[in-house]
């Protein structure tokens, strides 16, 4: 099979000498210029794995980060065929990478090689099955199912509205862990209300997304799901959090007094909060690098992607 491959450019502002930054970035040029979403480093950080729907349909592609002999680097289609494709992750060790691939209406994890062969499906008709995300030591893949909604929708009571980050579903989903051939399925959260979720990079704790009606809220859990706790402090309109690979902080997103979503980071405890972006349109989606110079996320109002130094 031939792989769709494009030359894309890369702002490399980021790299070599420390940058004096001011937070807020105001501005900041993306480095995508079409569909592009959901991007994962590699855990080399020379590679991102990342949704684009540059060669027709939402299909999962490999930015390498090397130079090609242009100067310029090298966009890779792995993924084709009718399904559409979400939320890539990389395995720690790189020889693999978690998907979503929705197939008959169905969101289903799967996994297969960064060169895209050896696709298997490793989730079959337990409801929705959305972001995968990898244990330190590769041996549990961690998502969010909707297998649980009913029993869910029948212990909460929740008033309806229209929550300001997130789905209404999402009060209803839960933590599930699997190995990566989809054996040994375990249910870590009950009652629903739990998205966004990953591993801290020592593999003890699992921050998350806590969702209740209207309030979203950055939550940190022990990784076998007991001690959850409150991280947000009395904001109730975070969303998209992820780790530092020090394990000592977190990225996330916060919804301001606009209505406008900026990329935040904060200590693992919720102290030390730092906005560092106020830039046009709502940013989401941040990742750490692996080296922790950079944070990488996806905007909204252009559907692209951008980078910043990290704090």
């Amino acid at each position: 099979m031939l792989s769709s491959i494009v030359l894309v450019s890369f702002l490399s502002s980021d790299q070599g000498k420390a940058q004096k930054v001011t937070y807020p970035i105001k501005e900041r040029e993306p480095f995508t210029y079409v569909i592009d979403y959901e991007p994962y480093w590699s855990p080399t950080g020379r590679e991102i794995a990342l949704i684009s729907s540059r060669h027709g349909g939402l299909k999962l592609h490999i930015l390498s980060l090397d130079h090609n002999d242009d100067g310029g680097y090298l966009m890779k289609q792995i993924t084709f065929g009718e399904s559409e494709e979400d939320s890539p992750a990389w395995s720690p060790d790189g020889k693999t990478i978690a998907f979503v691939s929705i197939r008959n209406g169905v969101s289903e994890i799967c996994t297969m090689k960064p060169d895209g062969t050896e696709i298997k499906q490793i989730t079959n008709g337990k409801g929705n099955n959305i972001h995968p995300a990898w244990s330190p030591d590769g041996k549990q893949i961690l998502f969010n199912t909707t297998f649980y909604e009913t029993e869910n929708r029948k212990n909460r009571h929740i008033k309806s509205g229209d929550p300001k980050i997130g789905e209404p579903q999402d009060n209803f989903i839960d933590l599930v862990t699997t190995a990566p051939d989809g054996s040994d399925w375990q249910r870590l959260t009950k009652n629903g209300g739990y998205t966004y979720a990953f591993y801290s990079p020592n593999g003890k704790q699992i921050i998350h997304r806590r969702s209740i009606g209207e309030r979203s809220q950055i939550w940190v859990m022990n990784a076998d799901g007991t001690g959850d706790h409150n991280i947000s402090g009395d904001n109730n309109q975070d969303g998209w959090p992820s780790w530092g690979p020090d394990n000592k902080r977190v990225c996330f997103v916060r919804r301001d007094a606009r209505k406008k979503l900026n990329i935040c980071v904060m200590n693992a405890d919720g102290t030390g909060f730092i906005q560092l972006t106020d830039l046009l349109g709502d940013s989401t989606n941040p990742r750490w690098s692996p080296n922790g110079k950079r944070i990488l996320f996806s905007r909204r109002t252009s559907s692209t992607l951008t980078t910043i130094p990290a704090p």
